[in-house]
């Protein structure tokens, strides 16, 4: 293993910012593209900010969430950022594409920044970038960063092919379908959308949980709102996801770092698009279930969610929570309501979209070939056992027997 890439000195690091420091000149077919690689996220923010409100985008590719991340999830972790900004000759920004370096087997490996808790992952593009760059031009593009950054391979996952409307151009690099698809709901009039996704029976099954988890205490529904109530629910969240990880024969992903990154989201302020809102539903001063997101273009997107335990499980207090939250999205006026990635019995409930996703496993250098290979290789073999009903329940029970501590629940809705 090569210790010039995984333990360099003060110097070789100055020297690495430096070169970083003074952009490349890149020809394209939409003309010469000025490409600056840097690992300095601060310099970037007004940029950044400006891109976010004007492109499609997530709140995974938003700056706050990024810095959150690179201040918590890099450094602990032997990262560090890497970020690529294109302008037109005329200095007008075109792109903006935030990855993270990882040490593995003597090589640097690139992914989008923070993608392991990412639904969706992607650049930000200007619409006239995304129109008129081609193929040919995001491989140079990519190929002349990856030079920059001393990149032997990138591992790019959870794709979209397109986003408000937008064609994504990394579609245009090698891909493979990812092992999962996102789910989202198109919101309106909630009573034409209840109606509409369930039968009279269904709908009365909804008020009867509701009705059954209100003799068990008074319920409240809202939204943490000061710090130590956020804290709090924080604190709840992270305890409960624990339970049913261990219950499920999955190991723990909120560690101490994660912890922290997901407690400066939650502490943002105002509208900010990377600020992670939580929503609960109480039963007294028990929180019974969990559904945290950030609202981003309209979009409210789910990312955490979680159950507690006990009696009130058989009230599925997730499907009533998240049936209570949509209704309150729907007169917010937003446009979608997005349960984000993975299959689950109450995402193909409620949900009229169903967001294709692809993931690219792109060699730089000769040696990245050996890790590219098995990777595309293992997320293929992912997808074939969750594209299989069969598969995947007996996959979900082997895990349970092999790992997990108690039986999971029947309740699917967190």
């Amino acid at each position: 293993m090569s210790s010039t890439i995984l333990f360099r000195t003060e110097a070789e690091i100055a020297r690495a910012k430096v070169a970083q420091s003074r952009p490349i000149v890149v020809e394209t077919g939409a003309g010469p593209i000025s490409l600056l690689v840097t690992d300095d996220l601060t310099s970037l923010e007004a940029l950044w900010e400006e891109l976010q409100q004007s492109v499609p985008c997530t709140t995974n590719q938003t700056y706050a969430w990024a810095r959150a991340w690179a201040r918590h999830g890099l450094g602990p972790l032997g990262r560090e950022p890497v970020i690529a900004v294109g302008r037109g000759t005329d200095g007008t920004p075109l792109f903006l594409w935030a990855f993270e370096a990882a040490p593995k087997f003597g090589m640097k490996v690139l992914s989008w920044l923070g993608q392991d808790h990412a639904n969706y992952a992607m650049g930000l593009f200007a619409p006239k970038a995304a129109a008129e760059l081609g193929p040919d031009d995001i491989v140079s593009l990519l190929h002349a960063m990856a030079r920059e950054a001393d990149a032997a391979l990138c591992v790019l996952r959870s794709q979209p092919f397109a986003w408000d409307g937008v064609a994504n151009p990394f579609a245009a690099l090698p891909h493979q379908p990812s092992p999962s698809a996102g789910y989202a709901v198109t919101l309106g009039d909630f009573e034409a959308l209840f109606e509409r996704r369930f039968g009279k029976r269904s709908r009365s099954n909804f008020e009867r949980k509701e009705r059954k988890l209100g003799e068990i205490g008074p319920l409240t529904f809202g939204w943490a709102e000061t710090r130590d109530e956020k804290l709090a629910l924080m604190d709840t969240f992270f305890a409960q996801k624990s339970r049913q990880f261990a219950a499920m024969g999955v190991g723990e992903i909120f560690d101490a770092h994660a912890r922290a990154f997901y407690r400066e989201l939650a502490l943002l302020e105002g509208d900010n698009p990377s600020r992670l809102r939580l929503g609960y539903l109480k039963i007294g001063d028990t929180v019974a279930a969990t559904f945290s997101g950030a609202v981003c273009h309209n979009r409210l997107g789910v990312a955490l969610s979680s159950i507690g335990e006990g009696e009130m499980q058989k009230q599925s207090p997730g499907a009533v929570l998240l049936r209570r939250q949509i209704e309150e999205a729907c007169r917010d006026g937003l446009a979608f309501y997005d349960i984000g990635v993975g299959t689950a019995r109450h995402k193909e409930q409620w949900c009229d979209v169903t967001q294709a996703l692809f993931d690219s496993f792109v060699a730089f250098k000769p040696q990245g070939y050996g890790l590219t290979l098995p990777l595309a290789a293992i997320a293929r073999g992912k997808r074939a056992i969750k594209s299989n009903p069969k598969l995947w329940a007996l996959a979900r029970r082997v895990r349970r027997s092999l790992f997990g501590e108690v039986p999971a629940s029947k309740d699917e809705s967190a």
